[in-house]
């Protein structure tokens, strides 16, 4: 087998999420990318409950300077590919570099708080969807309709 043909296997058919496969992603394999707010901040889903999977994968990159609150209604983890991830939580601080990770489980309020530029990957359970229809907790954040869809210029040069 040819290595593209082989990587595209590995991958699903044109680069689709497949949720019976053993797929390989990148950052450059995101469909859609989303704004959160006004702040140069970045989300792009590989897969969520639309795709057919139980788990929830996206990239995430943050500008330096990028500081919102956020509360999940899943568990996530996210992995750091550049950069640097900080959050605040109360009164304690983590940051998480590159091959590093941040565990951030559902109903824990926190403040990102980004001193440079980051990219991360992110796995949550359940997905955005399974968990926006079965959290019980207080209002996530950040708001719906904060999160809007952008241009993949605009999410990183």
């Amino acid at each position: 087998m040819r290595a593209d043909a082989e990587n595209e296997t590995a991958r699903g058919t044109a680069g689709v999420f497949e949720p019976t496969a053993i797929q390989k992603f990148g950052v450059r394999d995101v469909p859609e990318w989303v704004r959160v707010g006004d702040h140069e901040a970045y989300v792009g889903y590989i897969a969520d409950e639309g795709e057919g999977s139980s788990l929830g994968l996206a990239y995430l990159r943050f500008r330096a300077g990028v500081r919102f609150d956020f509360l999940w209604a899943y568990d996530e983890v996210a992995v750091v590919t550049r950069g640097s991830l900080t959050v605040r939580v109360g009164g304690e601080v983590r940051t998480a570099g590159v091959g590093e990770s941040l565990y951030m489980p559902a109903g824990v309020r926190g403040t990102f708080d980004i001193r440079e530029d980051v990219e991360a990957f992110c796995v949550h359970y359940p997905t955005d969807g399974r968990a926006g229809r079965e959290w019980q907790g207080p209002e996530r954040l950040p708001a719906e309709e904060e999160i809007r869809p952008v241009s993949i210029d605009e999410v990183w040069n």
